[in-house]
């Protein structure tokens, strides 16, 4: 279980994930801009979410369901990237947009304070390398599948599969668990300041 679990650090080059994590902080740098200057086109999205959680996700429903949402929606935002590498140029748009959308969301939460060092956090901590691994799978398998001479190792993406089964899932589901404490936590301590 452990080999399985750590299988996508021997087939993943270190430097597509470095690679990863910069095109996200791209991304996460313009945000504060984009938002500031209500740049429509890249806040459009980020803006739907922060509706749809205003709206959707209620401060009544209990640990589990919360819990569930955010494993479930992590689960699809992170099999979406990799399902990117069959575009070839997918990956590397997606990931720019990711640090664009969570970058625009945490700017609206926190109203701009604490911006860079709320990356700090054991949420975040999991869920951003998680997504660079995902999005550094896709970009391998692309760079494989679109050009004769391989750069990486070849694998499958049937192997990729396994590895978003093995490694992402199981983060994802740690990094819900602790969400869901910090929201449950929260909510008792604005209860308890009312």
């Amino acid at each position: 279980m452990i080999d399985a679990f750590l299988e996508v650090f021997y087939i993943l080059d270190i430097q597509v994930i470095i690679l990863a994590a910069l095109l996200f902080f791209i991304g996460y740098v313009l945000a504060p801009t984009a938002y500031y200057k209500k740049i429509k086109w890249m806040t459009i999205y980020p803006f739907f979410i922060i509706h749809l959680m205003d709206k959707y996700f209620k401060r009544e429903w209990p640990g589990l369901l919360i819990f569930a949402v955010i494993l479930v929606l992590n689960s699809l935002s992170m099999l979406v990237n990799l399902l990117s590498g069959w575009i070839f140029f997918l990956p590397y748009i997606l990931i720019i947009y990711m640090g664009l959308n969570v970058g625009v969301v945490m700017y609206h939460m926190l109203e701009g304070r604490f911006y860079y060092i709320s990356l700090f956090n054991p949420v975040a901590m999991i869920e951003l390398p998680v997504a660079w691994i995902s999005i550094a799978m896709a970009i391998q398998f692309s760079i494989n599948r679109f050009f004769e001479e391989k750069m990486f190792v070849d694998v499958s993406f049937g192997q990729y599969i396994s590895c978003f089964i093995y490694t992402i899932l199981p983060l994802l589901f740690i990094a819900a668990i602790i969400e869901t404490v910090i929201i449950i936590l929260a909510r008792r301590q604005e209860s308890e300041d009312i």
